[in-house]
């Protein structure tokens, strides 16, 4: 996990200018061949299990590398809309604090495992 620091002084700043500052810090962090999945509120919402088989199929086309990137307060800067592609997932249709959603995906990713496992922790 990779946690970018917050803008500063971003009083002075439009909210396409925060962005787009928020897009270049997180291009820094990012290959080439990753292939990235935004946490954005527009993306699909799949239950558990569809986001259990997400994974799986990255893994078994040869995903080499996966990221995940929750946006800033105003979303997205385009030009990371244009490298996902179409790749948006959505945790929930409510607004939470960047700490929440950490949370929140990091029990999702266990709970997809688990289902993929064929382990108990997940009930249906």
């Amino acid at each position: 996990m990779t946690i970018i620091p917050d803008i500063k002084n971003t009083k002075h700043l439009s909210p396409d200018q925060q962005k787009a500052k928020e897009a270049e810090q997180i291009s820094k962090q990012l290959n080439a061949t990753d292939t990235i999945v935004l946490l954005d509120e527009k993306g699909m919402a799949p239950r558990s299990i569809d986001f259990a088989k997400y994974l799986e199929r990255h893994m078994l086309n040869g995903t080499q590398h996966l990221v995940f990137i929750i946006g800033g307060p105003y979303g997205f800067d385009n030009s990371l809309y244009v490298r996902a592609q179409k790749n948006k997932l959505s945790l929930s249709n409510m607004t939470f604090s960047h700490q929440m959603i950490r949370l929140f995906f990091v029990e999702q990713l266990y709970r997809a495992f688990s289902i993929l496992r064929g382990e108990p922790y997940h009930h249906e």
